[in-house]
């Protein structure tokens, strides 16, 4: 929780005008916190130019400007970051996997009650690749083998293609989802319930893949993860969710065994001025 030094503080009004929430007030000479309404987003905290306010009495520590990365920096990540299904059999120090965890916190939220789940267990990882596999064969058998019931479904679902029945016959074949195992696998949950849940998990994943890009770590975004595995009771029993606590995304990680040399050009996203 937010704490205040009075000692440091001057009562600038600094955190009471940064404070969405409402929860901090000038009084009488001093800020007043009302933890009941406090979001936890952590704004306050970085605005103090006293250094007056922390979480849970840890003391922060001022930004070190030349740590930034350049825009040019910045743009090389962006474009060495791409997504790797193809890992080597090593393990990940679990000092390292708990470092790229931690940097989903930094990301912008409105869940501030997300939580992540994470596995290095090969056997675990191996059960969950099992449960994609189940559904995939589910799937195969109701909706992609029956040709008339493919050819509806292609027409009234324009997102599906012939490569989506060609990527289910290839898990099929094989009997395992994965091409080859991760190391682990990290899970971002949170209460459904709560407003913008899945939007501010993919920005505490995102978070995470430039952090496991910049430490030499490949990642992946595992769409199942939400998709299948979230929907299955031994699954959610195996990674011990609560009853309204949902898998609102996945992130595979591992060493890499593919290099990417190139970057991509000429690809954008269209843009339109209105």
């Amino acid at each position: 929780m937010v704490r205040i030094d009075e000692a440091k503080c001057t009562a600038c009004g600094s955190c009471v005008k940064i404070c969405h929430q409402h929860c901090l007030e000038l009084a009488g000479g001093r800020v007043q916190l009302q933890l009941a309404i406090c979001s936890t987003c952590g704004q306050c905290i970085a605005a103090c130019p006293e250094q007056a306010l922390s979480w849970d009495g840890q003391p922060t520590l001022p930004f070190t400007p030349e740590n930034l990365p350049s825009p040019e920096q910045l743009e090389e990540l962006f474009g060495e970051r791409r997504s790797v299904r193809n890992f080597l059999p090593e393990t990940l120090p679990r000092a390292l996997l708990e470092r790229i965890a931690a940097s989903g916190a930094l990301a912008p939220t409105n869940n501030y009650a997300l939580r992540v789940v994470a596995t290095d267990n090969p056997a675990v990882i191996r059960e969950l690749d099992q449960a994609v596999v189940r559904f995939s064969a589910a799937v195969y058998r109701w909706f992609f083998r029956p040709r008339l019931v493919f050819r509806l479904l292609r027409r009234i679902t324009p997102g599906m293609t012939a490569t989506d029945k060609v990527k289910i016959q290839s898990v099929l074949a094989r009997g395992q989802n994965f091409r080859s195992f991760p190391a682990a696998m990290l899970f971002v949950t949170g209460d459904r319930r709560t407003a913008l849940s899945l939007e501010s998990a993919q920005c505490a994943l995102a978070n995470m893949y430039y952090t496991a890009q910049v430490l030499g770590v490949a990642s992946c975004l595992f769409g199942p993860g939400r998709i299948v595995l979230d929907r299955s009771r031994s699954v959610r029993r195996l990674l011990g969710l609560g009853t309204h606590e949902r898998i609102l995304g996945t992130l595979l990680l591992g060493r890499p065994a593919v290099r990417f040399h190139n970057r991509v050009r000429g690809k954008t996203l269209p843009l339109r001025w209105v």
